[in-house]
This record gives structure tokens, sequence and C-alpha cells, in this order.
């Protein structure tokens, strides 16, 4: 989903500070929209139409391919661009993931280090990856367009989708509405033809034509970040997940494997709408309504939006129990941690907010070892694991947190630190 939140994370040590906060705090990672610069007026029309097809009909040759192996076409570039500091090239791998291709405009630097990421080096690291699961159909949604869903029972960490970008695009500001079109034009027209037409059928936002590629970005974007530098990643299978801020499913972004991964996060029935948050659930009610109006173009209405004022009082109560959980003075000696925790925990399930119950999990695990119930600190321990491999993979400072407990609960710092 899509800007990056840089989040510290503070190393835990034997003996904790009480302003220092042993977990990070809860995540959210990329929001799936991305706005891009759409200039979607009259004089953009004007100036799109006044576009040379040449330029993109000559990207197309393939007459000395020896020259841009392993790319399938001879780049096509811009300008320097002020903000990047290079010029961006359309580079086009059509056997990409067994066939499914890619295109990516990106700098000639960055296209080089992409190049050794492993997919490029050894396509059996994608196997299982843009395989159907099996999980899921597409069908239309009133009020909502294509939507996914179920196609049997689906249960907790049931995998829904696993899928490499049609297309990667520098996150830039500088080429007109015009300019980007071409470009974005150029790099979805060398795509293999099914996954072309996958990207041509994806929803707008608004609808012109002349600006079709751009705005299937605008409507369908995650941010990747790939060696410090945001792009914009189409993946056309996740792309139909809709949005709810009480969703079922979570994802995250492999960003060596260039890979977006979908899994459930409470019981889902054969046939109920599969779906993710493009926005964090745990903002209050007026900053989620406000990031979907203005990137997605439409207002939700779901139970938790409509009862504003008892969903916002519950999160205000979250945040709390987080400040009282976080502290580790010596006044906490005796607190009723567990319990605390325990009711943070259902707070978040009340709420259909399975998929983000990495952190009270952990907080749990560190409320029970405190007062050493070393067994509940370590079931709550594994859940917060399996959690935060579903929504922010392997690399995630939390999971370091969390190993370290598991691998030995009674040596962690926080065993027995309410008792003393």
């Amino acid at each position: 989903m899509l800007h990056l939140l840089s989040l510290i994370v503070i190393s835990v040590v034997s003996l904790v500070r009480a302003d220092l906060f042993p977990l990070r705090q809860q995540c959210w990672h990329d929001h799936p929209l991305s706005t891009v610069n759409l200039q979607c007026s009259r004089e953009a029309e004007v100036e799109y139409a006044q576009l040379s097809n040449a330029a993109i009909s000559n990207c197309l040759n393939t007459d000395d391919r020896t020259t841009h192996e392993p790319w399938s076409y001879p780049p096509v570039c811009t300008d320097v661009l002020p903000s990047v500091g290079s010029s961006l090239c359309v580079y086009t791998n059509t056997s990409f993931s067994h066939g499914r291709g890619i295109s990516i405009l990106t700098t000639p630097e960055l296209a080089e280090r992409i190049l050794v990421l492993p997919p490029f080096q050894d396509s059996e690291v994608l196997q299982g990856v843009n395989d159907f699961t099996g999980t899921w159909y597409t069908q239309g949604m009133p009020g909502k367009g294509i939507g996914m869903l179920a196609k049997r029972d689906l249960v907790f960490k049931d995998r829904i989708t696993a899928q490499t970008p049609a297309l990667l695009a520098y996150l830039e500001s500088d080429l007109s509405t015009a300019d980007r079109e071409k470009f974005f034009k150029t790099a979805v027209s060398q795509l293999p033809k099914a996954t072309r037409e996958m990207y041509l059928g994806l929803a707008t936002v608004y609808g012109l034509p002349q600006v079709k590629y751009q705005d299937v970005v605008k409507a369908n974007t995650f941010q990747l970040e790939i060696h410090g530098h945001n792009h914009l990643a189409v993946f056309p299978e996740t792309s139909r997940l809709n949005h709810a801020c009480a969703p079922n499913a979570q994802y995250y972004l492999d960003a060596t494997l260039l890979t977006h991964f979908v899994h459930i996060t409470r019981p889902v029935r054969k046939g109920e709408e599969i779906t993710i948050s493009y926005t964090s659930p745990l903002d209050p009610t007026h900053v989620r309504q406000q990031h979907l109006e203005q990137g997605f173009h439409f207002r939700c209405t779901c139970a938790r939006c409509t009862d504003h004022e008892r969903t916002d009082t519950i999160l205000q109560h979250i945040q709390g129990l987080q400040s009282v959980l976080n502290d580790w003075s010596p006044s906490t000696v005796g607190s009723p941690g567990p319990q605390l925790a325990e009711q943070w925990l259902e707070f978040y399930r009340d709420e259909g907010l399975e998929g983000f119950m990495d952190v009270p999990y952990g907080f749990a695990a560190l409320a029970y070892n405190a007062v050493g119930d070393e067994e509940t600190a370590v079931e709550y321990a594994r859940r917060a694991e399996e959690l935060i491999l579903l929504k922010d993979g392997k690399w995630a400072p939390n999971l370091k947190i969390m190993r370290e407990l598991l691998r030995d609960p009674r040596g962690h710092w926080s065993f027995g630190r309410r008792l003393r």
C-alpha cells in the first residue's frame, strides 16, 4: 500500500529505562496508494494529443538484442530529472517469472542493482509465486467495482496471493502528465500480452483514456522501496482486493523477491469478500476518511466509520493501554499488566483488527513474562511472531525482539520484572 513510514526501533538491553519502548510502535506499512501527479485537465488532454507515437513504436524494435540483454527491448529514457539527478529509463524483461514479464521505469544505476536481485539470478526463487492458489475468484461488487471473494472456507495464514508486479516506476515529480503517460504506456506495451491485458483491465480513478496508463497506477499502486528509493508497483491480481477498515487479510511486500504476499488473518467463509486496509485502521476516523477520499475518491461507510464516536473512543483506550504497559519504571511493580494486555487484545478483536495484533500480542508476552508466567508469555510471543511474518516480513525488527524472548524466557530482561 504504496510512502514508507520510518519507525525508530529501540534496542532492548538487560536494563531498560522507563522511557524506552521495547517494541516498535504499531506498524503501518506503505499505504496502497501513492498519488501520482495527474493533471487531468483539458490542457493535459491537448498536451497528450500532441505526443508523437514514434517514440513509443520505435522502442518496440528488437533489432540488436545483444546490446541490451537481459532486457528484451532497448531502454527508452527521459532527460535528466532534477529531483532524481538522473534520467529514468524503461527496462522490460518479458521472460521474467516464467514469461509473466516485468517493466521497470527507473535509473540506469538502479536497473543494474535490480538485476542482481534473486529473481533475476535464479527463476526458482519465485517457485509458487504468481501461481493461482485456488483460494479466490473475482466478481462485480455493488458500489465497489470488482472484488476478490473466497472460493472456499479460509482460515488464519491461508495464502491468497503471491505476485510480482507488472510495472515498477520510480516515484518522481518532474515529468509532465503527458510525458509520464508516454513512458508508462511504453512500459506496459512491452509486457507479454496476458500481463498487459491484466494491467489494462484494472480500475481507474478518473476514467480518462488520455491518461489511462498512469490512471491505473493511481488507482492500484503499492509502494516498494528498492535500494532506498521508492517505486510505485502495480500487482494486477492483488489490485482486485477492496478496502475495509476491519480487513480479513493482511499483506507485506518483499523487496528482495519483488513480491507482494497476502494471507488471511481470521476465518473467511466461502463466497465472503477478501479485503485489506488501504490506510492504517488504527488512525482516527477522520484521518482514514481523508486518506481514502483524497487518494481513492470514495467515502468508507463501514461500521467502524459510521459509528465513529465509538471507534475513536476505543482507539483512545488502545493508546492509553499501550502507554501503561510500556511503563517499566519501579512504580509498576505489582501492576495488573496481564489483565490490561488481555483488555487491549479484546479491543482489537472487537474492532476486527486481527491482522494488526502483532504489537499487542508482543506486549502481552512481555506482560505475562514480567509476572513470571513463562508458558503464557511464550504462547503470545509465538502469536506475535506469526503475525509479524504476515504483516511486516522476516526482516522486521519486532521479530528479533520476540525471538529473543522465545529463546530464553527466563533469561529475558522482562522475566519477573513486575514482581521485583
